[in-house]
């Protein structure tokens, strides 16, 4: 725990490293709880759970740090398991004791959960989605030191974004976000709290956290987000036109 104190890491990711501490902390009660209730604790199955238990929990954390996509397939499991749990503690054997500890390991998962969707650690990609006129992303610019980088927004949620483009951008660096959309222009500060390179030779995606200090960086987020979201419907129905269109010539 010490150790996780000295990395040099943004507040929302210490957050959510945090939680999952407690969520490892408190899933182990629900497993400790549940044989000492059914007072089964010298038997082959107790050291069967703990150590799968242990080996979820090391590969959890490894998905996490590295925001591998395998994190959330993990988390389905735990959350099955608890919900499982839940089921078992309320219908069959009621605990009040193991209810409240499977409620309480619940909100860390969900927490975690909702820490690790921000667009700063996985963001809402269209990967499926090969033909760029129907991508939801917008065109942008990264303006900082006196250089001018074309990249793309391709994701736009919680005060926080996702931007991708081929030059690399230190962490922490302080940039301004510029989209052109029609005849409106859309500046904000922001600050590149987290980057990976998905596949090698494609761009850099930069998960980045808006400065909101001053009013007008939210008038321009608010309005940002309007565009986005607004951008994204007329793309879709685009493509479903399209397709239709080509359904009936075919």
């Amino acid at each position: 725990m010490r150790k996780l104190f000295e990395i040099d890491i943004n507040e929302d990711f210490k957050s959510a490293i945090i939680s999952q501490y407690f969520l490892m902390i408190f899933t182990f009660l629900v497993i400790i709880t549940g044989r000492m209730h059914e007072r089964s604790f010298f038997q082959i199955s107790f050291l069967v759970e703990i150590v799968l238990a242990a080996l979820t929990f090391k590969f959890l954390f490894q998905a996490q740090k590295q925001r591998n996509y395998a994190y959330w397939g993990i988390t389905i499991i735990v959350g099955i398991y608890l919900f499982v749990n839940l089921l078992h503690y309320t219908f069959i054997d009621y605990n009040i004791l193991n209810l409240y500890v499977v409620f309480i390991s619940s909100f860390f998962l969900l927490l975690n959960s909702y820490i690790m969707s921000s667009p700063l650690f996985f963001p809402r990609v269209q990967w499926w989605e090969w033909d760029f006129r129907y991508r939801g992303d917008l065109k942008a610019l990264i303006k900082y030191n006196d250089k001018i980088i074309e990249s793309r927004l391709t994701d736009l949620r919680r005060h926080a974004g996702c931007i991708e483009a081929f030059e690399y951008i230190s962490l922490d660096t302080e940039v301004m976000l510029e989209v052109v959309f029609e005849d409106d222009i859309y500046e904000i500060p922001c600050s590149i709290k987290t980057n990976k390179q998905v596949i090698p030779g494609r761009p850099m995606r930069y998960g980045v956290k808006f400065n909101l200090l001053n009013e007008l960086n939210k008038i321009n987020l608010s309005k940002l987000s309007k565009v986005w979201s607004e951008n994204k419907k007329v793309k879709l129905r685009r493509k479903f036109a399209d397709d239709k269109g080509l359904n009936e010539l075919l």
